[in-house]
């Protein structure tokens, strides 16, 4: 069996590693590469920063006052789009991914299936 936290590369590198109810991905690098993208944005654009002091003003100055609704799912919406979603695994580090998951979550689907039955999805 492979080393439970082989990592899968480039052009994100990902650590895949087994846990009680499947695997986890590790992205760091990719998460490290949507900070960077956000702030860039910020830097970039000075309506993203306005939008954060208006966020920032907007917040209760006395403890006993109730919160106000604040339009923070917009900006991070919007803060999302210019950074991107996307992951990219490539070619044959795609079924090396594909591999190593599958590898790693049979035998908690084998568990799982055994425990309901041959019920689990």
């Amino acid at each position: 069996m492979t080393n439970p936290t082989t990592r899968v590369t480039g052009p994100f590198r990902i650590t895949v590693e087994p846990i009680p109810t499947g695997v986890t991905l590790d992205v760091g690098a990719f998460v490290e590469r949507v900070v960077h993208d956000v702030v860039a944005a910020l830097l970039r654009d000075s309506s993203y920063g306005d939008r954060f002091d208006a966020l920032l003003d907007m917040q209760p100055q006395d403890p006993h006052q109730p919160e106000r609704s604040l339009p923070v799912e917009e900006l991070v919406a919007d803060l999302v789009a210019v950074a991107g979603t996307k992951l990219p695994v490539y070619g044959l580090q795609a079924l090396a991914l594909a591999g190593h998951i599958e590898q790693l979550a049979a035998p908690v689907v084998a568990a799982l299936q055994a425990a309901e039955g041959g019920a689990a999805a």
